[in-house]
């Protein structure tokens, strides 16, 4: 269980983040929702909380709304949870991500070159993106043609087959 003034850190970021409570809910309730989303390994949450997704004091029956950027997450999560609660694994991703955090958090990169890498990344995403759109278009324009063919009655050759 995390200090006080943890809490009270993780309640402030989680906001900051946008999620946002329902009138007269518990001041732990954004701290305690991302707890309970993030850090499977915790099995009692704050202000009392419940763990259980489904149970009348869960901390998601606080929230009023949750950020759209953070809903795939909190679905994978919840997802990824529960099929290690089934297995027996106590999974965390937190845990999983906290080496990754620290990494990012401590990098100092040369500015020169963390926009020469940032350009050069989205220029490589632009062409992947460019690619599959490209492979996409001339399937679905093979395979109308291909239909169209066949349709009229011609073998691969364009011998009428009627």
């Amino acid at each position: 269980m995390p200090s006080p003034e943890e809490l009270g850190e993780i309640s402030r970021l989680a906001i900051e983040l946008g999620v946002r409570l329902q009138p007269n809910s518990p001041p732990e309730g954004p701290g305690a929702t991302a707890i309970w989303l993030f850090d499977g390994s915790v099995s009692k949450l704050p202000g009392g909380f419940d763990t259980g997704e489904l149970s009348p004091n869960s901390p998601v029956r606080v929230l009023k709304s949750f950020p759209q950027d953070l809903v795939l997450v909190g679905r994978s999560t919840v997802l990824i949870k529960g099929i290690a609660a089934k297995l027996g694994i106590q999974w965390s991703l937190a845990r999983e991500w906290a080496p990754i955090a620290r990494a990012v958090l401590t990098a100092k990169p040369k500015p020169a070159m963390a926009s020469r890498i940032r350009l050069t990344s989205i220029l490589g995403l632009l062409r992947q993106w460019a690619r599959e759109k490209l492979e996409r278009v001339a399937f679905l324009l093979f395979s109308a043609l291909r239909f169209r063919y066949h349709r009229t009655g011609e073998d691969d050759k364009g011998i009428a087959t009627n």
